[in-house]
């Protein structure tokens, strides 16, 4: 499907339409390049280039992310338990960033079907513990 402006001249390829149709696994490749009158050899050049999503790629699960990101705020609390010489008001900074993130995790897995929504003296307790933590690894 060649698309020709006025003067002759073939339009350039509108990337972001093929990108999408490609990541959002709407054609297959050969398809995608014939409806946008590309190359098989441009399309794998562009998805290298800016590091496309595969379509062999399994689009990753809510419950995974969710996993990882508690690992990740797991080894933050280490790290902010371990540092010993930064000044308590910049502990206390990251320690609320890091509150902000559990409760975002928890509000995310509280969305999924059979689970029941943390309540607030839930909450409250975790808070309390991750303070606590924090002024034993102070001392």
């Amino acid at each position: 499907m060649e698309e020709t402006r006025a003067s002759g001249r073939r339009r350039p390829p509108d990337w972001d339409a093929i990108r999408a149709e490609y990541e959002g696994r709407l054609f297959h490749p050969a398809l995608i390049c014939e409806r946008h009158g590309i190359t098989t050899a441009q399309l794998r050049y562009r998805r290298e280039q800016e590091d496309w999503i595969s379509m062999k790629a399994s689009p990753p699960r809510k419950a995974d992310l969710v996993a990882r990101m508690l690992r990740v705020l797991n080894a933050q609390i280490r790290e902010l338990e371990r540092a010993k010489d930064m000044p308590i008001d910049k502990k206390a900074k990251v320690l609320a960033e890091e509150v902000r993130t559990l409760d975002k995790l928890i509000e995310m897995g509280a969305a999924q079907r059979n689970v029941e929504p943390p309540t607030r003296k839930d909450m409250t307790d975790l808070r309390a513990k991750l303070v606590k933590r924090l002024e034993q690894s102070a001392r």
